[in-house]
């Protein structure tokens, strides 16, 4: 609900338009929330994370008109709960699961139209009164619970996380707020305190040329001390937010804050690109505090990753260079998911793992090679496979799995990856 226009009147005659890239946010939301259950609560053994809990701090009415179909579309808050629900029957486990939602927004008439219209017309009514359910199948038992909040979510921002610290189990806490002052820094550091909390932000990009590159702009002061962004966003590189490298620019410097100011352990971003148009729209955070996480949303962006939705390549934040370096090393930018995207791809994971793998001799776990490299790429754990595959078929490295040489196709957190111990007779990667 990022745009300020967007309103609900409380009895749900009034719907908002839905745009294509909040669209297809949302189906990355919702793919990722499903998958996220499915690997915590369903394949994590022995039990699985039995606990989870979402707040959506600008929920919004729950309901949108998608001119497209002439029909409604369902916003954040009702597809959490089909997602939590889709991951539980997906995952089909039979010990119990407990959800919370804490859906917040400080008009009162988007949480009336929430509750007494969008969730209702979703068959989800009985959520709608803040009461514990219990949400029947043939496995087991998913106990769920809305709790509706009317206010700021900056105001309320400690209750939030008591609310997921005392829970335990794993939290998330989607946030599409209206503009930058919606959410401070500081929020974000209270945030990632938690032990196993993730955040999925939307920050758009106009703020950045209207604080940063206009002089005496009103506001500037305040967005500089709500967002702690003092020695960050040099003007000399962002005069014109329409070229691609003052935009990855941009987006390096983005993510460095959020790292040293608001303490995000793990960052990746997605640029949201209209069709027909270079220039990013906003930028889509995903900051966790595990690997697992990242991994599992790099897997759902994959699917939704077209012009409306894409990754720039090799601009993931880890040398926070000038915006002319990005001008001049402009070959790894696709604008879709196809042959091209999956090439460009491995190489840019090829050379992240090259450099790791020569510079332990001794070897590096298959995680410890995934945690120092993930942040640093768009590839998923399915591509680092096929890349040290590769190697190990081209003789130039080795999979040792418990003392002994490992010569199967898929590896393990604990493999250790190392150079080959045998002479290389070619290399597949020369030809």
């Amino acid at each position: 609900m990022s745009n300020p226009d967007t309103k609900w009147t409380k009895d749900g005659k009034n719907k908002p338009i839905i745009e294509p890239h909040t669209k297809t946010k949302h189906l990355l939301t919702e793919q990722y929330i499903t998958d996220l259950i499915y690997k915590l609560y369903g394949q994590t053994y022995p039990h699985g994370i039995k606990t989870f809990t979402f707040i959506d701090g600008f929920c919004g009415g729950g309901i949108y008109e998608d001119p497209e179909t002439k029909a409604s579309w369902y916003g954040s808050p009702i597809r959490l709960i089909q997602a939590v629900r889709e991951g539980y029957l997906k995952s089909k486990r039979t010990h119990p699961l407990s959800v919370k939602f804490i859906f917040i927004d400080n008009n009162k008439n988007h949480l009336e139209c929430l509750k007494n219209f969008a969730m209702p017309d979703a068959g989800l009514e009985e959520l709608a009164h803040e009461k514990e359910n219990i949400f029947t199948s043939d496995l087991g038992e998913l106990t769920e619970q809305c709790e509706f909040i009317c206010n700021d979510f900056e105001k309320i921002v400690d209750y939030c996380v008591f609310n997921a610290d005392s829970r335990k189990g794993h939290s998330l806490f989607f946030l599409d707020p209206f503009g930058w002052s919606d959410v401070s820094m500081q929020s974000f550091r209270k945030i990632n305190s938690l032990k196993k909390s993730e955040i999925i932000y939307t920050f758009m990009t106009d703020y950045i040329k209207r604080f940063v590159c206009s002089k005496g702009e009103i506001g500037r002061e305040t967005f500089e001390r709500l967002l702690e962004t003092q020695g960050y966003f040099d003007p000399k590189n962002l005069n014109d937010l329409d070229k691609f490298g003052e935009q990855a620019f941009y987006r390096n410097e983005l993510m460095r804050l959020f790292r040293n100011k608001g303490n995000a352990k793990k960052i990746i971003t997605f640029a949201v690109i209209p069709k027909n148009n270079y220039r990013v729209l906003y930028y889509l955070l995903h900051i966790s505090s595990h690997l697992t996480a990242m991994e599992v949303m790099k897997e759902g962006s994959w699917l939704y990753n077209n012009l409306d939705y894409q990754y720039h390549y090799d601009i993931y934040g880890q040398g926070f260079q000038t915006s002319l370096y990005f001008e001049e090393n402009q070959f790894d930018l696709e604008l879709n998911i196809n042959q091209d995207s999956e090439i460009s791809c491995i190489k840019k994971l090829g050379k992240d793992l090259d450099n790791l793998i020569n510079k332990y001799e001794q070897g590096i776990s298959f995680k410890d090679l995934r945690n120092k490299t993930m942040e640093c790429n768009p590839a998923t754990r399915k591509h680092y496979h096929q890349y040290l595959q590769m190697l190990k078929e081209a003789k130039e490295i080795e999979i040792i799995r418990n003392g002994k040489i490992y010569n199967g196709a898929t590896y393990r957190d604990k493999d250790i990856i190392k150079k080959s111990s045998q002479m290389l007779l070619f290399n597949m990667r020369s030809q």
